[in-house]
């Protein structure tokens, strides 16, 4: 203590990205384009598209939940090759309603997508709370639900998610008692 001298050493990794990304040049005497800028503009064209887009993902999410429930019940959900299709519905919808404007869709459908994490997070979530997920979100999307806190997609999404957050929070402690 209080000679200057540490017991760790900052180390300090050269920036090679630098190298990599060349900076934006005018050509021909044309503005530089902002490829970003550029980007927004071509999804904003798009944009009409996104609801029926949605209503698909939708539609491919509830018929999968149907099938599952049709041919093997809850026991399905334990099946990878069964659940597979309901998960890659939720993870799509996860990963694109944001970008189509439904934002509580994309909150509703990653704690779906929080549910089939793990093997015992899945055993144990009852599966109301998984129909419950898909009613939402096909709720969501068919009111045309838009941001904002005191909305009751707002609560909707955040009941879910608190609930599948105490599911796998109790599934992963009852895995450490078990180890």
């Amino acid at each position: 203590m209080g000679s200057g001298k540490s017991a760790h050493e900052i180390i300090e990794p050269p920036n090679k990205l630098k190298d990599k990304v060349k900076p934006l040049r005018q050509e021909h005497g044309k503005p530089i384009e902002d490829p970003v800028a550029r980007a927004e503009r071509e999804l904003k064209k798009l944009e009409p598209q996104f609801a029926e887009w949605m209503s698909k993902d939708i539609a491919r999410l509830q018929k999968a939940w149907m099938n599952l429930n049709e041919t093997s019940g809850a026991d399905g959900l334990m099946d990878p090759e069964i659940a597979a299709p309901l998960f890659r519905a939720a993870h799509d919808l996860k990963g694109q309603a944001g970008t189509f404007g439904s934002p509580y869709v994309a909150t509703v459908a990653a704690s779906l997508c929080m549910i089939f994490e793990d093997d015992e997070t899945l055993a144990s979530a009852p599966p109301i709370l998984i129909e419950q997920h898909i009613n939402a979100i096909a709720a969501m999307h068919r009111e045309g639900a838009e941001s904002g806190a005191d909305s009751l997609a707002s609560k909707l999404c955040e009941e879910l998610t608190n609930i599948t957050q105490t599911i796998v929070a109790t599934t992963k402690a009852q895995q450490l008692k078990a180890s």
